[in-house]
């Protein structure tokens, strides 16, 4: 890496403590596609099933596709930004973002929670940063690297002089797809749970990368 330019963050699990009832929107996103005859493979990511149902709908002819993916959509923004309610930053976030943007380094947000979500408790923490893209501002989401090229592209950087930070397997698989250097917190998954995906490094806690930059 000639000169870290940019870091990206995944944001719940990362920088926001925040309890989304994961278990409840997959229940209720799956009896929905009960409903519309078609049964969402519970083994996909939320979003992913979601998806699926809306793209077996379509293939069937059916003209409730749409009607599905907006009552599905509404279910898991419901749940997201109720959540919001008891969220809170972890330990040091707020200032790990201060500084690494006083030190010149781009800071962007990268997550698949909705905008409304991560602006309400971004602003609760007092966060900054110079680019948030939420699954509204993107086509394609994490792991799918594009989520993280379309980040960089907008700040400016070269993914080889970037880093890729994030609580969760799919934050790493995005990174090394990008073609970045990836790093995970131990906030809410176990160091065991990255072998497979092999981070360049492994830290304990987000505020934990202004002691190696």
């Amino acid at each position: 890496m000639d000169k870290l330019e940019t870091i990206l963050f995944d944001f719940d699990g990362t920088l926001i403590d925040i309890k989304i009832d994961f278990a409840k929107m997959k229940k209720e996103v799956l009896s929905l596609g009960k409903q519309y005859g078609i049964m969402p493979n519970p083994d996909l990511y939320i979003l992913e099933s979601i998806d699926h149902v809306y793209n077996e709908l379509l293939q069937k002819g059916d003209t409730l596709a749409d009607t599905f993916k907006q009552q599905a959509m509404d279910i898991i923004i419901d749940i997201e930004v109720s959540a919001t309610t008891n969220a809170k930053a972890f330990l040091g976030a707020d200032e790990a973002l201060r500084q690494l943007r006083s030190k010149g380094i781009k800071v962007g947000i990268v997550t698949r929670n909705c905008r409304p979500a991560v602006l309400k408790s971004s602003e609760m923490a007092g966060f900054e940063y110079d680019l948030l893209l939420t699954r509204d501002d993107v086509k394609k989401v994490k792991p799918d690297p594009q989520h993280l090229l379309d980040a960089l592209n907008i700040l400016g950087s070269q993914a080889s002089n970037s880093i890729m930070v994030g609580d969760h397997p799919m934050d790493i698989i995005a990174g090394k797809k990008a073609g970045m250097k990836t790093i995970a917190v131990l906030t809410m998954k176990n160091r065991e749970d990255f072998d497979e995906v092999l981070p360049d490094l492994i830290l304990n806690n987000v505020s934990d990368i202004l002691e190696i930059l």
